[in-house]
């Protein structure tokens, strides 16, 4: 299953991006990378979802165009959506 998974650098995205990754399914991850905390700690996360399965996009989830353009190129299954918007 191809699993489109928002808000990927956090703690709770990231960690469903791994569990996805162990079951055997495509993760396309995004997440925005904004420095509402530590940038270096959600990078470290990313790298921990260093797999031939999973794709990261640095998008901003309010960004429509990239959205529709990300949903166009990938076109997954499933959308978990784990990001914070202000």
């Amino acid at each position: 299953m191809r699993v489109l998974v928002t808000g990927a650098a956090g703690f709770i995205g990231s960690t469903v991006a791994l569990k996805l990754l162990a079951r055997g399914d495509t993760v396309i991850g995004v997440d925005n990378l904004n420095d509402y905390y530590d940038v270096q700690l959600k990078r470290d996360r990313l790298g921990r979802l260093d797999h031939d399965s999973f794709e990261f996009h640095q998008i901003d989830i309010e960004d429509r165009q990239a959205m529709a353009d990300l949903f166009g190129q990938t076109k997954p299954e499933r959308v978990i959506h784990l990001a914070a918007q202000a």
